[in-house]
């Protein structure tokens, strides 16, 4: 449901009836962005179906004022893969005019790894079929891509109501055109669905969506489900059997055959990199706690200090931990207070390194001046905080009453092996200098805003479909209207950025 106020297909379920189908693979292509690669992926390891990543994109000549061509762009490899990236990414920062475009010349410079197919009926190619232009203008077009579209002619009869075609025969004259074409010119052509919602009765969704829009023509809906291969060669019956065949079945393996099987975001931890990471930990660590608990800590504490380090140290977790402690010290030396939340405070390392203000160790005495410690290990003491005042036995100060016995284990897991997610509040006032700060860690052109998606909720998806029965004097049954609510809920209408996220 990623392309915006247009799809309405539950990614999760669409996989699933591709596998349920045994499709050896399917392709997932939403308008201009590829925010439905992480479900996706999900999904293909759980129906165990290969997924290829593309998208949908706009191409435009030069301007990013001009009107766009539908494109699919589709990642064969990891390169692919990077290049979809970033030519996604510099269609919404730098080229963006009312949808997210990417220019030819882009598209030229970093093809490498991607198969360019000619979309639907707002392609480029399938425009100068119907305007019936000359070969070698047609030709050229097509010389572009690597393969060419044809959808059912269903997909398109709103040509007709506009009078750019005269009818459905035309229409299969264009894709019978398309087909030859990709003969003469040795391109496969591949018979796709335009897919915007699984099941022929989900058009109700897309067309109420699309009528909450100001749509003239929203009743009108195309059937852009998804069909199976029997009704895709009924469909193309009129290529002829063998074309037919080609078209539907032959030509998307070849396609599939020359896609890589993808991870849209590498397997594995892949933490930022501060080369004296370990050490710096490592020695931050001891130097507090010798500064607490003197030059020979007691052995509750040393222990569990050598016992956390060897998990932090040994996972890679080491520059997590250091990048919050700089940006705690940093908050602290600038005068805002940083408060921590979560998990965090069950781990002494990020107590010792300054990131919490929460000690884990079993409640105890402590004294400032001489470092005598009385430690309570039988839990008749909840917390060290609610000993009663006491005087230190050697020098008479008064001890420090500390300790929350809680285990590590609360916050890296039983192996120590589970990837640190710690909590830091800061100062509203304060934050965007902390984001500055991270930037000069690591370089601004390391840093990201970490985005957000924007969906319709509930009680939209109520508004929308109470909008609608209204401006048609219909009634709606209530069980109709939670299957109409759970169908139109989850559709994308927007992107933003998160108020406090970095990605580094």
């Amino acid at each position: 449901k990623m392309s915006a106020m247009d799809g309405v297909a539950d990614i999760t379920m669409l996989i699933k009836k591709a596998a349920e189908w045994g499709h050896p693979a399917i392709a997932i292509t939403d308008h201009g962005t590829v925010q439905a690669f992480p479900s996706a992926y999900s999904a293909s390891r759980d129906y165990n179906i290969k997924v290829i990543y593309g998208v949908e994109a706009y191409l435009v000549n030069e301007d990013k004022k001009e009107y766009p061509y539908h494109i699919i762009l589709l990642a064969a490899n990891e390169q692919g893969l990077r290049n979809l990236y970033y030519l996604v990414s510099i269609s919404y920062l730098d080229y963006f005019y009312r949808h997210p475009k990417i220019p030819r010349a882009e598209l030229e410079k970093h093809r490498e790894g991607i198969l360019v197919g000619s979309a639907c009926e707002a392609g480029e190619l399938f425009g100068v079929v119907m305007k019936n232009e000359p070969d070698e203008i047609i030709n050229q077009i097509a010389s572009f891509y690597d393969y060419f579209e044809i959808q059912p002619i269903e997909n398109n009869q709103f040509l007709i109501r506009s009078g750019k075609v005269k009818d459905e025969d035309e229409l299969r004259k264009i894709n019978q055109t398309i087909v030859e074409l990709g003969k003469k010119l040795g391109k496969p052509v591949v018979a796709t669905g335009d897919v915007h919602f699984i099941d022929p009765q989900h058009e109700i969704f897309r067309r109420i969506i699309q009528a909450g829009q100001g749509y003239e023509d929203a009743e009108a809906q195309a059937p852009l489900y998804f069909r199976n291969t029997e009704e895709m060669l009924k469909e193309f019956a009129y290529l002829g059997p063998e074309d037919a065949k080609r078209v539907v079945i032959e030509n998307p393996l070849i396609i599939n055959n020359q896609i890589k099987q993808l991870s849209p975001v590498p397997e594995g931890f892949y933490p930022p990199k501060i080369e004296s990471a370990e050490s710096e930990i490592i020695e931050l660590t001891w130097k507090r706690a010798r500064l607490l608990y003197g030059n020979n800590p007691p052995a509750i504490v040393s222990e569990r200090i050598e016992r956390e380090l060897a998990s932090i140290t040994k996972h890679g977790f080491s520059v997590l931990y250091l990048i919050a402690h700089k940006l705690v010290k940093k908050s602290n030396q600038d005068g805002y207070l940083v408060g921590s939340r979560g998990s965090v405070g069950s781990s002494l390392v990020a107590f010792l390194t300054g990131i919490t203000e929460v000690n884990p160790i079993s409640p105890h005495y402590l004294c400032p001046e001489c470092k005598y410690t009385e430690f309570f290990l039988s839990g008749e003491i909840a917390c060290g905080v609610d000993l009663p005042v006491k005087n230190c036995a050697r020098c008479g100060n008064e001890l420090i009453r500390d300790g929350f016995d809680i285990p590590f284990e609360t916050f890296l897991g039983f192996e120590g092996d589970k990837i640190p997610d710690i909590d830091l509040n800061f100062s509203g006032d304060y934050q965007f200098h902390a984001h500055q700060y991270v930037e000069e860690l690591f370089g601004k052109e390391n840093v990201f805003r970490a985005g957000t998606i924007s969906t319709i909720a509930e009680k939209t998806a109520y508004g929308f479909i109470k909008k609608y029965a209204e401006e048609r004097n219909i009634e709606i049954r209530n069980v109709e209207i939670m299957r109409l609510v759970q169908g139109i809920t989850g559709v994308r209408r927007t992107t933003g950025q998160h108020p406090g996220g970095l990605i580094v």
